[in-house]
């Protein structure tokens, strides 16, 4: 529903386009049911629909993780956290999450998540621990020959690089590789440093891009 009607997404709104007897209320109690299992439920879904899009020609599936947060007010969430995710980034409070996306052809599929929890929590696990675990519970659709699995300096981990090797030698009906942005703190085997021999391209070289938003009068992304 979210991908086919238009208007706002929100749970009032689908409401509306789809049958008499399925109402708002409906839509509520299936999101807040303890008894699901919303990771199973977001396997199922993504199976289904990685089956029915029309796979493509090359046979290659990407697989990027990538870390975000959701904005929340409420001060008395457990896993609620403030900071930033970088130091020119601003700080924020609300719930972090980490996302894997499936890409191919003109497809981006989001197909697990998880969420981060504070690191006073009992229960915490660093990023790339969640993204490491997520990739390892992925199931490629039988189309996929090879899996390119990626994502920027976050993830670019000796761990995460070697969990991809990993899956290579043990998956035999097709490929593993990885793409990741590497860190300017890097160095090579001669123990030189990344940032000494790849130095930032100057501004004056980039070409500015602004994008229009899909709501009317609330200005432009600068890209």
């Amino acid at each position: 529903m979210q991908a086919i009607h238009p208007g706002r997404h929100t749970l009032e709104e689908m409401a509306r386009w789809t049958p008499a007897t399925i109402t708002g209320w409906h839509f509520g109690r299936l999101l807040t049911a303890s008894y699901w299992n919303v990771h199973l439920l977001v396997h199922w879904l993504t199976q289904d629909l990685l089956a029915t899009l029309p796979p493509p020609t090359n046979g290659v599936l990407y697989l990027f993780g990538d870390g975000s947060h959701a904005d929340k007010r409420g001060t008395k969430n457990p896993v609620a956290q403030k900071g930033r995710t970088g130091q020119h980034q601003p700080w924020f409070f609300g719930l972090r999450f980490v996302l894997l996306m499936a890409a191919w052809d003109g497809y981006r599929v989001p197909v697990s998540f998880r969420r981060i929890l504070p690191k006073c929590h009992t229960d915490y696990h660093s990023e790339n621990a969640l993204f490491r675990a997520m990739v390892a519970a992925f199931v490629p659709p039988s189309w996929a020959k090879l899996v390119v699995v990626g994502g920027d300096a976050a993830y670019g981990f000796q761990d995460n690089i070697r969990m991809v090797q990993a899956r290579d030698h043990a998956d035999a009906a097709r490929r593993w590789g990885f793409v990741f942005a590497i860190a300017r703190t890097w160095k090579t085997v001669e123990e030189k440093s990344l940032k000494n021999l790849v130095p930032h391209i100057p501004h004056k070289h980039y070409q500015r891009t602004q994008v229009p938003r899909a709501h009317a009068g609330q200005g432009r992304r600068t890209f």
